[in-house]
């Protein structure tokens, strides 16, 4: 087992660096679950960030916390000063208390690159490479039923534990007991979650990884960090689901509360969306504004550039207009939901940041199938005069690491989200997948395991998860006939009918809240009718149910004791305990199958340990049939790597619809509403649209 190194800001690196390589050559320390926190940020004290130079955290040994030695100092003060501070930091904690002591041991030495050194005196240590190994044996064992609730004291995430105390759960084996066992998991972090929250290089830094793998965890981890350490930083944390700033501001407050045991200073620490208003502060808003120009809200950039191309139009509108007048005002931008933002967005942010552009970027890989490929840096941010990429990303030795992949995936239970990639990719569909990756070997990457076969153009093979890529609880806890159904039925009224009863049954006899259960409506363009239809089932109930956005506040997205209701774009981003999709057979339709895939794709990927897949009609059946295959296979994934003529045949047949033509139905769209508004009017008559109705005659007879 290797030696785990987060690198923090440090001060005497050459120091840091030699120590680092002393601990890295001692055995019992590399083989005891170590991690090595080089600038690690103690606490805040009387407005004093402390920050220890090096702590090294072990199972055996629990704390050690080096001190580079200065020869212009007294060691033992500084040893004393760090001992109090430890105290001070631990103590707050009262699972790390017995009595009124602090129970977890805690060791305090200076390091030394000499190799004269003091002599110990009585509770002062003192080491060099020669004697550290000896010096760690002689340590204080930790009591080892401490470790786990250590390692989240100081990673700082104790205050993540859920809020929810389930006090109505009687049953041992209900739903809602099962949750609570799955909630009440320790939640440390994974060591590339900690490099991903306390590694801050001087430029920008990309984290990336499924859906579910802590990217908004770490990042609110990461600006209260910030905040924390630097609270005369202005810090921006911005995302493009609008619901996601409830769940930031309650994060970054406990965050804050850990390091500081202070609220944030939310002048200094921002949290907005990326697009913003006249009446609303936004990224872009802010941007506007610096360039003397009136923001675009959604109707305006909507008659200008069309459904669904609003933000990037607005955001290159700007760009080219204002570019020159904008600003740098942000010390720290971190971007969530970056695979959903327009490039534009990302040159603005640019332009917004401080030297050395700190931008941290998260993104979820696969949130889109459409686009298989990792996101372009050189596309995102753009390239200069001469043509050279106006950022560029790289992994150093000894450096905080500027692109971070989070490998393990903590929502989706691996049955549900291996079904997820089967009908993402249509896999088990008939006649043949949707679309491949060119690169195969990124299903090692987003945790698969080769069960046979190659992951090689052209072969076959056979893929199941990996088990290091799924937590342990899930299979302790679940039974994959239980965490994932799918149900064909007749009609809508049947479909309404059967989820309102499970939802009934989810909350008298599964003992859930109703704010525990989302359903999502996948076609978002018939998502509040088919809510308003639905929302009388739950009523024949007595249960309240909110459409997120839209019955509620924009920005929020459930409330206590209802039942969140969603279109599959205000769905994105957030999880719940149960998730039941209605209407799925939209994404069986043809037309732009590939977007209607990555629907139910993102759709079944919201669930935290339960998914209910429901629809009616052929489509719907054919959609089962695929789920079931699956099942059959055991879960696994089996199916020929498409070569590149295969994946360009794909790319022909199911590809979505160029930018250009959904402009140009968008704005066609807009002319045919002006046309009825007219025709109903009367100020046209049916004879001004001869040309029209042949041209849809013409449509029709092909």
């Amino acid at each position: 087992m290797a030696l785990d190194i987060v690198y923090g800001v440090v001060n005497n690196k050459f120091a840091i660096d030699n120590l680092k390589k002393a601990i890295g050559s001692i055995k019992k320390i590399t083989e005891d679950d170590s991690t090595l926190f080089l600038g690690y940020p103690l606490t805040v004290k009387a407005d004093e960030a402390i920050t220890i130079d090096a702590l090294l955290l072990t199972r055996k040994k629990g704390i050690i916390a080096f001190i580079m030695h200065n020869k212009n100092v007294n060691e033992e003060e500084r040893q004393d000063k760090l001992f109090y501070d430890l105290d001070y930091a631990l103590g707050k904690y009262e699972k790390l208390r017995l009595k009124r002591e602090i129970a977890v041991s805690r060791t305090v030495m200076t390091y030394f690159q000499t190799e004269e050194i003091p002599s110990d005196e009585e509770g002062y240590i003192f080491v060099n490479d020669e004697n550290l190994a000896s010096a760690y044996e002689l340590a204080d064992d930790l009591n080892s039923k401490y470790y786990e609730t250590l390692c989240e004291c100081i990673y700082k995430i104790t205050k993540i534990k859920p809020k929810k105390k389930r006090t109505n759960v009687c049953a041992e084996n209900s739903k809602g007991a099962i949750i609570k066992q799955i909630e009440a998991k320790v939640a440390n972090l994974d060591i590339w979650q900690k490099k991903a929250a306390y590694e801050v290089p001087d430029g920008p830094q990309q984290i990336r990884g499924l859906a579910g793998s802590g990217k908004t965890v770490v990042l609110a981890l990461k600006a209260a960090y910030l905040h924390s350490q630097h609270p005369e930083w202005n810090i921006v944390i911005t995302y493009y689901t609008r619901s996601l700033k409830q769940q930031y501001e309650a994060l970054i407050t406990n965050f804050m509360l850990e390091f500081s045991d202070e609220s944030p200073d939310w002048d200094r620490l921002q949290i907005i969306h990326a697009w913003g208003s006249n009446s609303e502060i936004g990224i872009y808003s802010v941007a506007a504004r610096q360039a003397n120009l009136i923001p675009n809200d959604l109707i305006a950039a909507r008659r200008k550039y069309g459904f669904g191309f609003e933000f990037n139009g607005a955001c290159r509108e700007l760009l080219n207009v204002g570019k020159e007048k904008l600003l740098p005002v942000f010390d720290a931008i971190l971007i969530d939901e970056a695979q959903d933002l327009p490039d534009a967005f990302f040159q603005i942010c640019y332009q917004l940041a401080n030297e050395p552009k700190r931008i941290v970027f998260a993104y979820d890989e696969l949130q889109n199938l459409n686009n298989l490929n990792s996101i372009s840096v050189e596309k995102m941010f753009g390239v200069n005069e001469d043509g050279t990429p106006v950022i560029s990303l790289k992994n150093e030795d000894n450096q905080p690491r500027q692109d971070i992949v989070l490998p393990i995936c903590y929502r989706n239970t691996k049955w549900a989200l291996t079904i997820a990639h089967a009908l993402g990719f249509g896999i088990y569909r008939k006649p043949e997948m949707i679309q491949g990756f060119a690169n195969p070997g990124i299903w090692e990457d987003i945790g698969y395991e080769i069960k046979s076969g190659k992951l090689k153009k052209g072969s076959h093979v056979k893929l199941i998860r990996d088990n290091k890529s799924t937590p342990p609880y899930f299979a302790e806890l679940l039974s994959p006939e239980e965490a994932f159904i799918s149900k064909v039925f007749k009609n809508e009224q049947e479909q309404f009918v059967w989820i309102a009863e499970q939802i009934r049954k989810d909350i008298i006899e599964g003992e859930l809240d109703p704010d525990d259960i989302l359903v999502i409506f996948p076609d978002a363009y018939y998502s509040q009718s088919s809510y308003h239809t639905f929302k009388r089932y739950l009523a024949v109930h007595g249960i309240q149910s909110i459409l997120a956005g839209v019955t509620s506040d924009r920005d929020t997205f459930k409330i206590v004791g209802a039942v969140t209701c969603a279109s599959i774009y205000r769905a994105k981003g957030n999880e719940f305990p149960m998730v039941y999709i209605a209407d799925a057979q939209f994404c069986n339709k043809k037309g732009d199958e590939v977007t209607r895939r990555n629907v139910i794709f993102t759709a079944i990927t919201r669930a935290r340990a339960w998914v209910r897949v429901c629809g009616y009609g052929d489509e719907m059946d054919k959609l089962n049939q695929e789920i079931q295959q699956c099942i059959d296979c055991k879960y696994m994934l089996d199916f020929k790597n498409p070569t590149d003529e295969e994946l360009e045949k794909m790319k022909s047949l199911y590809k979505s619809l160029s930018k250009e033509n959904k402009e140009l139905i968008s704005k066609s769209g807009s002319n045919m509403k002006q046309l009825i508004d007219l025709y109903k009017k009367g100020e046209i008559k049916k004879e001004d649209l001869t040309e029209l109705f042949a041209m849809f005659n013409e449509i029709i007879d092909e």
